[in-house]
């Protein structure tokens, strides 16, 4: 320490080993205590972490099983001048659709049809162009300009010192806009001001009047393309609508107009049960279910894992089991169990879709296809229903994760534990400091005393001679 004196000056030994031997003796069993306890806590709590992961993963899949809309969905296949766009391949490949005419959108189960669509109108929202001024700094006048597209408006005060640039800037930011951009064109003969208005239809076209005639030019003498309808042809039935987007032109099916259709041309749209999507969402839940057991058996591996000494893993381990090997109430009797809909409790707690059958019975993978093709309202209440497995499930993970659960619990803990420890740490380096200087106190007076008694020695042999 920076200004202490060296124990063992004035006697000649050598006391600073000593005292270093028993502050090392103090000191370092007491600090290795804290730094297992330290690795402890910080190897439970990584693995409290990557159990909450987990389960929040496996969460995910188990809300879309707990949608009974999920096992009610429909495909549809658009075949337009030779090309066909299945709704799988766009969901599994990302490929769009909106290239094509129309795009479709179903919810629900849409009963089985097949549909042509023409396109012979697109909606548009208004565009109105002034006439030429000199430049955009012109300043025109001053008034309130009134702006109305069916039931909306707004209006923009003008005062006499604003340029058109600041006029367009007032448009633009005016807090109730709905929807008007205001631009300018800076061409050889001038500038002239732009609107354009995202509200389309006939009904919504747009409408600019000003209180001062000094505006009229970019107002009431504007001049341009009014707003305009939406329409399309399905299987020859004509349909107007003042978006691009028909919701109700066909039930369950929502089309959206992306262009006409050339010359001629139809649009065919077919659509079905998605039974194939239902199949999917299954496998996606044992996959899920399947890593999420081998998540816990890591973590609770009696020699290596991070939460062998933690009942929590186990716990919901168990609860997992009793759930995906039970009979869900509430369901129907000939598919009430995940056996039923060919999906096995397996050796480690795994589930399986099991491919072979034995004497005589069905195999997982034929009991399955039956449930997926022709049991869906079953299959939907047995995974769906108020008290399906998704459900059981997703009360166990939400035991487990919310604000009070078990797993948020249990990190809080080990977070204060960990807290606790630096405070136990500063107690430590109190205690060897205080030892440490009782130890130099005491060894002090000894040095003094052997110094004295070595100084009267030194003395009488000089008397003596």
């Amino acid at each position: 320490m920076a200004g202490m004196t060296m124990a063992g000056m004035g006697s000649g030994m050598d006391l600073e080993s000593i005292i270093k031997t028993f502050v090392t003796a103090e000191k370092a069993p007491k600090e290795a205590r804290l730094n297992n306890k330290e690795i402890s806590i910080t190897t439970e709590l990584s693995g409290v972490g990557t159990l909450r992961a987990a389960l929040a993963d496996f969460q995910n899949i188990t809300n879309k099983l707990g949608n009974t809309d999920t096992f009610y969905q429909s495909k549809t296949n658009i075949q337009y001048q030779g090309r066909s766009v299945d709704s799988s391949a766009v969901r599994q490949a990302g490929e769009s659709n909106a290239i094509l005419p129309i795009t479709i959108e179903t919810k629900g189960v849409v009963p089985k049809g097949s549909f042509d669509v023409k396109v012979t109108k697109l909606a548009q929202g208004a565009r109105l162009e002034s006439d030429f001024m000199p430049d955009r700094t012109v300043k025109l006048g001053q008034g309130i300009m009134y702006f109305d597209a069916g039931k909306d408006s707004f209006e923009v005060d003008v005062n006499v010192a604003d340029t058109l640039q600041d006029i367009q800037k007032k448009i633009n930011e005016a807090p109730n806009n709905y929807g008007i951009g205001a631009n300018i064109i800076n061409s050889d003969l001038g500038a002239k001001m732009v609107y354009t208005s995202d509200k389309t239809g006939v009904a919504n076209d747009l409408t600019v009047f000003t209180s001062d005639s000094s505006l009229a030019m970019i107002s009431s003498k504007m001049v341009g393309k009014a707003a305009s309808d939406a329409i399309i042809a399905i299987d020859g039935n004509i349909i107007t609508q003042e978006s691009n987007t028909f919701t109700h032109a066909v039930s369950g099916v929502t089309i959206t107009a992306n262009s006409l259709t050339a010359n001629n041309d139809v649009v065919n749209f077919s659509t079905a049960t998605d039974h194939a999507a239902v199949s999917d969402l299954v496998h996606e839940f044992i996959d899920g279910y399947n890593r999420l057991i081998s998540t816990i058996n890591t973590l609770t591996d009696p020699e290596t894992g991070s939460l062998k000494f933690d009942s929590t893993a186990r716990s919901v381990k168990q609860q997992m089991q009793s759930i995906t090997g039970g009979v869900v109430n509430g369901a129907s009797s000939k598919l009430n169990t995940l056996y039923a809909a060919g999906i096995s409790l397996e050796e480690g707690g795994v589930l399986a879709i099991n491919p072979f059958g034995s004497h005589g019975s069905q195999s997982g993978a034929q009991r399955l296809d039956h449930a997926v093709n022709n049991a869906l309202d079953d299959l939907g209440k047995l995974f769906s229903g108020n008290n399906g497995v998704a459900a059981q499930i997703n009360a166990v993970l939400d035991n487990s994760l919310n604000n009070k659960g078990t797993i948020t619990q249990r990190q809080s803990l080990l977070n204060t534990n960990l807290r606790s420890l630096e405070d136990d740490r500063d107690k430590l380096d109190r205690h060897i400091s205080s030892y440490e200087d009782t130890l130099r106190k005491k060894y002090t007076a000894m040095d003094n005393t052997v110094s004295r008694y070595n100084a009267t020695g030194d003395y009488i042999r000089n008397v003596l001679g």
